[in-house]
């Protein structure tokens, strides 16, 4: 751990700390540093301690504490991205509303890994160590309130109980209970045959490679094979799961975006527009989530779609 220590100091320089406490409470986790504004710290954070993995608390050569950390899986390219656009300056560690550490970065960290530490006598990152990892233990605990009290959980100790939820990501934890508690908002379908539907998803694939004079939509829209292919998805809506799976939702933000409006709310009107959710993102996994957020309200509609058709049997 020492090395990694020795790593995280050449890419991040110096772990300066500073005891400014901010008006707004904020969520304990990672923040830009916005020098040489009023507030220094930016509103939204990077990642917040429940996105947390894995924390450990060390010491450095010289004996003083380190804590150093993890992210989740579904935030790496966030963090990467965020430290890559930081490059020249400073993210900074917000605890209580006070910045306990803000390292200058000096590469884009692909790893998710992080090191938290402070001047000798400065803050307590014995304390802040454990209270941290209790705020990612109880944000795990909040999401699945009414375990069953006869599960093994129960039966294991403290400690063994607190190391095991730790290893819990909360990102999946997070979709495993919304998956069993709102199944509506979910996909259940099963299909067999997809040669139909590959053939037509290609065959538009292979139509908007083709040079436009213009570049709006509607001219796209035009063609035999998005007619047939936006046909195809609407009259058999089980196929709108693959639709998800195309190349459709590799690029949600421009010309795709609004072909997908147009075929799924031609199919259901009552939908929003997926620019609705994935406009105001700017990273890869933040637009991820608010497409499965999207998704979720398409699988409602034909969730509904589905069980009114088993009752008219």
């Amino acid at each position: 751990m020492k090395t990694l220590y020795l790593f995280l100091m050449v890419v991040a320089t110096s772990c300066m700390s500073y005891g400014t406490s901010q008006a707004q409470q904020k969520e304990n986790g990672w923040y830009y540093i916005l020098d040489g504004q009023k507030d220094s710290i930016s509103k939204d954070p990077i990642v917040t301690v429940k996105e947390f993995n894995a924390l450990e608390l060390e010491s450095d050569a010289f004996g003083v504490p380190v804590i150093f950390g993890t992210i989740s899986k579904h935030r790496l390219k966030k963090w990467a991205d965020a430290t890559e656009k930081a490059i020249g300056k400073r993210i900074g560690f917000i605890y209580n509303d006070s910045v306990i550490t803000a390292p200058q970065v000096n590469m884009r960290i692909e790893s998710g890994r992080f090191c938290i530490s402070s001047a000798p006598h400065k803050h307590n990152l014995k304390a802040i160590f454990s209270q941290i990892k209790q705020e990612k233990i109880d944000s795990i605990d909040s999401l699945f309130k009414n375990w069953n009290k006869d599960s093994i959980y129960y039966t294991l100790s403290k400690e063994k109980a607190d190391s095991m939820i730790m290893a819990i990501d909360y990102w999946e934890a997070y979709a495993w209970k919304d998956l069993t508690t709102n199944p509506n908002e979910h996909y259940w379908y099963s299909i067999d045959d997809t040669t139909e539907y590959k053939k037509l998803e290609k065959e538009l694939f292979e139509e908007l490679q083709k040079p436009n004079l213009s570049s709006h939509s509607k001219e796209y829209m035009k063609s035999d094979a998005y007619k047939n292919y936006k046909a195809y998805i609407c009259n058999n809506y089980e196929y709108i799961n693959l639709m998800f799976q195309s190349f459709l939702f590799k690029n949600t933000k421009g010309l795709n975006g609004y072909l997908i409006d147009d075929i799924i709310q031609t199919k259901y009107p009552e939908i929003p527009s997926i620019r609705t959710f994935v406009d105001k993102t700017d990273n890869e996994d933040d637009e991820l989530f608010a497409i499965n957020e999207y998704q979720k309200k398409v699988w409602f509609q034909m969730n509904n779609e589905q069980r009114k058709r088993e009752h008219e049997k």
